[in-house]
């Protein structure tokens, strides 16, 4: 899923790129599977794995919009740190940007409980941007995308918001159980975590 940096889409040459890419290939690859690379927002990938137009992804457990026989792969490929952005001196009410079906490890339903309003965006780049227009009080984000919006566009905010540091994340190998190759992709990942 679109995710910068980890994967994220070159505008010019429309393939999807990044660091969750290149591991990815380089792993399969010793295990002679070619990958075909779809770039898209989360949502979209959560419905492609339902139907195994896509066969695997790297997401986190918690989330709900994933399809119910999604099988994880048992070794952990990354850490993920969540955090909760805050203006600093907002009039607004209590809002936040965050990602269209993310659960946020339960801390969406928690602040939906405390009173506030999300406003969901296809893609983290996207919340991103809607929380530093002043459009929302709050953003909920893994730290990496706002990291790396932040230093792409050479921006100082560190004036203007406040960072709450809320947990940090195992993310993993996630194949959808309609997928023709679902037993060669866990072996081959379990294979290679065993291994390294």
């Amino acid at each position: 899923l679109i995710f910068p940096p980890h994967s994220r889409l070159n505008e010019l040459t429309n393939e999807c790129e990044g660091r969750f890419v290149t591991i990815t290939e380089k792993i399969l690859a010793e295990y002679s599977i070619n990958v075909d690379v779809v770039c898209a927002p989360p949502i979209r990938i959560y419905r492609l794995l339902k139907n195994a137009d896509v066969d695997f992804t790297i997401n986190i457990k918690s989330t709900k919009a994933l399809p119910k026989d999604i099988v994880f792969v048992d070794t952990p490929f990354s850490t993920l740190r969540l955090d909760l952005y805050t203006h600093k001196n907002t009039q607004l009410k209590k809002s936040v940007a965050a990602i269209r079906g993310f659960s946020y490890h339960g801390y969406r339903d928690k602040l939906t409980t405390q009173g506030y309003q999300f406003f969901d965006l296809p893609d983290s780049i996207s919340a991103i941007q809607l929380f530093l227009k002043n459009r929302t009080s709050h953003l909920i984000s893994y730290r990496s995308p706002v990291d790396f919006y932040i230093e792409e566009k050479k921006l100082n905010v560190k004036d203007d918001v406040s960072v709450s540091p809320l947990l940090d994340v195992p993310t993993y190998y996630a194949i959808s159980g309609q997928s023709t190759h679902l037993k060669k992709l866990q072996v081959a990942f379990d294979d290679y975590a065993s291994k390294h």
